[in-house]
């Protein structure tokens, strides 16, 4: 079984400014994906983000929606043990599939003519006890080509992109970005007593987070901005976008399930 499980995949898309017709609100977007939400984060102003969030099978999804930009964000789902730790998402297959349902209902004009960039995000983690062990994961899975090596050193981060015009959307430029990197988390548990009241500020300002090293690694294909795409072109640059992460992640080794 590999060490390497996905941490966060995310679904962008960016509107023209200003987009006409007006893009959907973050709340339909959320409905016409996955039904009805837990929770519902709308913002005052206009120009600021709203945030729509619910859970979906083993998976924590979210809609963020502003003018210029909407995220669709697929994260692991809380659970006990995850409290403690960094979360990572124990079903790659239900999150492949996701993505893929995600494309699919873009294909049927879920934001369509007032798009002019997509994007695909796929992020990978492998917890590490330390930067030296972290480091020796990260530059084991990068080609041989490059010839980066690390040994103990703290803050790393490489990322190349390998850019190509596509040859079915005319003038349509896409960027396959791979960025590896330790990277540092910070976990904070923070005690709920009986009824569900947080604990007392005395007891807060004690608590401690627990870090994490990880290797990781992140995919992050995208179009540079164009005219505005119908919904059949977004999804098809999302397609490619996905393809082309899940054909890097088993080039360079990660051999995660499903992908």
């Amino acid at each position: 079984m590999s060490e390497w499980k996905a941490f966060l995949s995310r679904i962008s898309l960016f509107p023209t400014v200003p987009p006409a017709p007006p893009t959907p609100s973050a709340l339909d977007l959320y409905r016409r994906i996955w039904g009805e939400p837990d929770s519902f984060h709308k913002q005052p102003n206009a120009l600021m983000q709203t945030v729509v969030e619910g859970r979906h099978g083993h998976l924590q999804v979210n809609c963020l929606a502003q003018p210029t930009r909407i995220d669709f964000n697929l994260t692991a789902a809380p659970t006990q043990e995850a409290q403690t730790t960094v979360a990572l998402i124990d079903h790659p297959i239900e999150l492949r599939d996701e993505l893929k349902r995600i494309i699919g209902i873009l294909d049927e004009g879920l934001v369509s003519n007032t798009v002019s960039r997509v994007a695909l995000n796929l992020h990978f983690l492998n917890l590490k006890p330390s930067y030296e062990e972290a480091n020796k994961a990260v530059t084991k899975i990068i080609p041989d080509q490059y010839g980066v090596t690390v040994t103990d050193e703290e803050d790393f981060v490489f990322q190349i992109n390998r850019p190509h015009m596509d040859e079915d959307i005319r003038d349509v430029k896409m960027n396959f970005i791979t960025r590896w990197s330790v990277e540092r988390f910070e976990v904070l548990t923070i005690p709920i007593q009986i009824g569900g009241v947080p604990a007392a500020a005395g007891m807060l300002s004690s608590l401690k987070p627990e870090n994490f090293i990880s290797a990781s690694v992140l995919f992050d294909n995208n179009n540079t901005p164009i005219r505005p795409l119908t919904g059949k072109e977004q999804s098809a640059l999302l397609r490619k976008a996905f393809d082309a992460a899940v054909e890097m992640q088993r080039e360079i080794g990660l051999s995660i399930e499903g992908f």
